[in-house]
C-alpha cells in the first residue's frame, strides 16, 4: 500500500522534448506576476489561469479559481535540461497555515480517538453491560471528516493542475523513482 497517496503532497518529475527556453516561456504566458490581496486565489480578470513567479531556472505558482479551497496546492518547480531533453521537478502542497491547522485538528481528534479507544478497553465489560454513548463517536467523525476532506480537495485541484503543466508542456510524468 503507498501511504503517499493518502497524503497532500505531490512530487513528481515531467520530461519533455521542448528547448528549456520554451518550457520558461510557456510558463511564462500562463502565469500572472501580479500580486495582490486576494489574487492568489480569486479569479481578478486575469486572462491568465495561474498565479505566481518565475525565475531563472524555477517557478512558483498556484491556480486562480473562481472559488475558496483552502487545499488548493502550491506548486514550486525547477527547469533543467539534460541530455536533450527537459525535465521540471515538480512539488505541489497545501500553504503552510493549512497544514498546521489540519495537523492541529487530525491530531487532537486522533489523541481523542486513542483516549477513547483505551479507556473503552480498559472498561469492557462495563461496557457490555451498560453500552455506550454515540457521543464518544465525534471524535471520530471529525477525524474521518478532516481526513476526507483535506485528501479530496487537495488531490482533485492536484488533478487539474497536473493534467494542465503536462498539456501545456508537452511533458509525460517520469515513471522512474531516482527523481
Amino acid at each position: 500500500m503507498n501511504i503517499k497517496k493518502y497524503l497532500p503532497f505531490e512530487k513528481y518529475v515531467l520530461i519533455t522534448r521542448l528547448p528549456f527556453m520554451e518550457v520558461m516561456k510557456r510558463l511564462g504566458d500562463n502565469i500572472d506576476t501580479r500580486t495582490g490581496l486576494f489574487l492568489s486565489q480569486l479569479n481578478n480578470g486575469s486572462v491568465k489561469p495561474y498565479q505566481g513567479q518565475i525565475t531563472s531556472s524555477t517557478f512558483k505558482m498556484s491556480r486562480i479559481i473562481n472559488y475558496k479551497n483552502s487545499f488548493l496546492p502550491q506548486i514550486t518547480g525547477e527547469v533543467t535540461s539534460y541530455l536533450g531533453e527537459t525535465h521540471i521537478s515538480i512539488k505541489m502542497r497545501p500553504v503552510t497555515f493549512v497544514l498546521i491547522f489540519m495537523s492541529f485538528w487530525l491530531g487532537t481528534a486522533g489523541l481523542v480517538c486513542l483516549g477513547i479507544l483505551l479507556a473503552g478497553l480498559s472498561q469492557l465489560p462495563q461496557l457490555f453491560r451498560e453500552g455506550f454513548s454515540p457521543f464518544l463517536l465525534v471524535p471520530f467523525v471529525m477525524f474521518a471528516f478532516g481526513s476526507v476532506l483535506s485528501i479530496f480537495a487537495f488531490k482533485t485541484e492536484t488533478k487539474k493542475s497536473k493534467a494542465f503543466l503536462e498539456e501545456l508542456l508537452e511533458g509525460q510524468e517520469a515513471t522512474s523513482t531516482v527523481y
